[in-house]
């Protein structure tokens, strides 16, 4: 049994209707990331891996900028971690960081 593999067009044709359709999810996938925005948890955790802290010290660093205490800080971050209610001066400290 000698038989070559023969490509003929309807091999052809489901190939490249494979890669399109591979294609064609690939830049659905990129569009809908782009329109979803990034919640604020997403947000937050997205800066403490960039800047390489954690979630506490994103805290702390937005506290210090309304000028509440390191001990608000550990406080409004234990109830985060209970409720997953990100404190409004936190909410801030993000925003801003998205304008600059």
């Amino acid at each position: 049994m000698n038989a070559a593999l023969i490509l003929d067009w309807p091999m052809l044709l489901a190939i490249l209707a494979v890669l399109a359709y591979f294609e064609l999810m690939r830049r659905l996938d990129r569009y809908w990331a782009n329109r979803n925005p990034l919640t604020d948890e997403e947000r937050l955790w997205n800066h403490a891996r960039n800047q390489g802290i954690s979630e506490h010290e994103v805290f702390k660093r937005a506290a210090a900028g309304w000028s509440r205490g390191p001990q608000t800080a550990d406080a409004d971050f234990k109830a985060y971690l209970k409720t997953g209610d990100l404190p409004h001066y936190v909410r801030d400290y993000l925003r801003k960081l998205k304008t600059l």
